[in-house]
């Protein structure tokens, strides 16, 4: 039985003695299982004939399924017996397939593909534990691939072969036009592709990229929700942001939200992944009291230049790499890569395994840094310029396969909208020069285009109003970190700043129970408890612990799924095999 809100692709004959000769007729089978609307279009045709799309809510009657945008189009045709796969730019909802001898699988969920006995990949795990994501095609399972950005695959239904291709070949040309040039070019297309949306609700913080969905003064945003800890400064001045416009405001304080290992377990059944759980908890509570879906700055980054290379590393080192884009005399090419190498250095050790797993990922180590280095070496062999390079990796990982599941936590709702997503305003976010918008000064730019009234207002970590110049607002981030060593000795009494405030769930028995519910042998449960107990007074906050704890249930979710055979009633994983 497929998983909810999901389909099958099924390619080939179950004549597992396929014959040249006798040349079996070949079929593409599409399955649709509790597929929301919102995100899962879908057309047959009486003769075999199928089209799908999976991704942003689409409300027009109509959906371009040879060109999609924000989301992945299936399509197959009967008369020439191809399946084609488009994903779009930012390829934030793959396709994951399976080869074998005589069919090919294609689905929107890795847990539909799983066959008994899989292995598992424990380079994919290992780099997924360590930074959230796997390398390029590679999941969980050795025999299951995934599609990757901007890509056409073709399958044929006829011979099994697959072939693929860049689905958009625009290149990227950095254009020549100045900051504010770019600034208005940006603004005037958001504009224009806000309009073209619904009514939605924006998943609001104070920070740049929630204030660039915000800026157009038509807009179909008709409520703004902030959920976290609502005393923070970043609270307070997402009230006043959105108070400029009028525009209802709902927050949720995070400590009223139930944040437990059924809540995980059941978004595990829904999504197939648990992280980001206080994203579907929202996304659940805007659909049942605004009937709305959700839209957020998510992919903001790439407007704000936040996956470049100065995003690295501690403050300190992230700013003297930015040097670099004042004379690469100061700061080298060479040292800026070998710096994003060092942080792109898988660790040999985790808190969290077994001796079992201790040993496995020792092994692993050094073949997935050789793997991650090598692949941001073509990526710089095959990009002119080594910022964009380093900030395609980026896209191509974290903020596709990590960042992009926030927003996708509506999908079993009202669904999702991602504005910032557009094609469009994608390749121009790609062709401005990084210089110009590293550390916001394009979003800078464009709010200021759209509504200057929104930069009258800090970020909840400055002191100075985001109008100011981006020099002036860190050096407010200066003078507010000193003022608070200086006078604020005691950590309790420092002002919380963001609105992650999750340290209530250090005191409930929410990582006692996830812990225990975990079934592979790779961890060691006694080790997870003693850490956590000790984590806030090494000064480690339960955000972070939270979200490494939900990549690990997700982890032992599918190496669970992936072995049937049991001893003892507990998973058998073989690491030699």
């Amino acid at each position: 039985m497929l998983k909810p809100n999901s389909f099958l692709v099924t390619i080939g004959t179950s004549d597992h003695k396929r014959s040249e000769s006798t040349g079996p007729r070949s079929l593409a089978l599409l399955q649709v299982e509790g597929a929301n609307p919102f995100y899962i279009r879908h057309q047959l045709g009486e003769s075999g004939d199928f089209k799908l799309f999976f991704g942003e809510r689409k409300d027009s009657e109509t959906v371009n399924f040879n060109s999609p945008v924000n989301g992945t189009s299936v399509t197959y045709s009967v008369a020439n017996q191809k399946v084609i796969v488009r994903t779009d730019l930012a390829g934030a909802e793959p396709v994951y397939y399976r080869v074998s001898d005589s069919t090919i699988k294609l689905s929107n969920r890795l847990d539909n593909l799983i066959e008994t006995n899989d292995q598992p990949d424990w380079d994919a795990i290992h780099c997924y534990l360590a930074f959230g994501y796997t390398l390029r095609e590679t999941t969980f399972l050795k025999r299951i691939r995934q599609t990757l950005p901007n890509q056409k695959m073709e399958v044929s239904a006829d011979t099994l072969d697959i072939t693929t291709q860049l689905s958009d070949e625009t290149t990227r040309i950095p254009n020549g036009e100045t900051l504010p040039e770019n600034g208005k070019k940006f603004a005037e297309m958001l504009s224009s592709i806000m309009q073209t949306y619904k009514p939605m609700a924006l998943m609001m913080s104070a920070g740049w990229d929630s204030r660039t969905l915000l800026a157009p003064r038509h807009s179909p945003i008709t409520a703004a929700y902030t959920h976290g800890d609502i005393s923070s400064r970043e609270s307070t001045i997402a009230k006043k942001l959105s108070g400029t416009l009028r525009t209802d405001h709902y927050f949720k304080d995070v400590k009223g939200m139930v944040i437990n290992t059924d809540l995980l377990d059941e978004m595990l059944a829904l999504h197939g992944h648990c992280l980001w759980p206080i994203w579907h908890l929202s996304s659940k509570l805007i659909s049942d009291k605004f009937f709305l879906p959700i839209t957020s700055g998510v992919i903001g980054a790439r407007l704000g230049g936040h996956n470049g290379f100065p995003t690295v590393g501690s403050r300190f080192q992230k700013t003297f790499n930015s040097l670099h884009l004042i004379s690469p005399k100061i700061v080298s090419k060479e040292k800026i890569i070998n710096d994003i190498k060092k942080s792109m250095t898988a660790p040999e050790q985790f808190w969290f395994t077994s001796e079992k797993g201790q040993r496995l990922f020792s092994k692993t180590a050094t073949s997935i840094t050789k793997s991650l280095h090598g692949t941001l070496d073509n990526y710089l062999e095959t990009t002119d310029d080594f910022s964009f390079a380093i900030e395609k990796f980026n896209y191509d990982h974290v903020s596709r396969q990590y960042m992009m599941k926030q927003p996708s936590m509506a999908k079993p709702f009202q669904g999702y909208y991602s504005p910032l997503s557009h094609p469009d305003l994608l390749k121009l976010a790609y062709n401005t020069p990084f210089k110009q918008r590293i550390q916001n000064r394009l979003t800078q730019s464009v709010i200021s285009e759209l509504n200057a009234d929104l930069l009258e207002f800090p970020m909840a970590a400055t002191l100075a109003k985001a109008k100011r110049p981006i020099v002036i607002q860190e050096l407010s981030r200066v003078l507010r970190i000193v003022f608070e060593k200086t006078f604020f000795k005691l950590k309790r009494n420092r002002p919380n700043l963001g609105w992650f405030n999750y340290e209530h769930l250090y005191t409930g028995n929410f990582f006692k129970t996830t812990t225990d519910s975990l079934k592979s042998d790779i961890w060691s449960k006694e080790r997870m408890i003693k850490t956590i107990a000790s984590n806030q007074k090494n000064g480690i906050d339960a955000g972070s612990t939270m979200d490494m704890v939900c990549k690990i249930k997700t982890v032992d979710y599918y190496l669970t799924a992936s072995r049937k055979n049991t001893e003892n009633g507990d998973a058998i994983h073989d690491e030699n095999r």
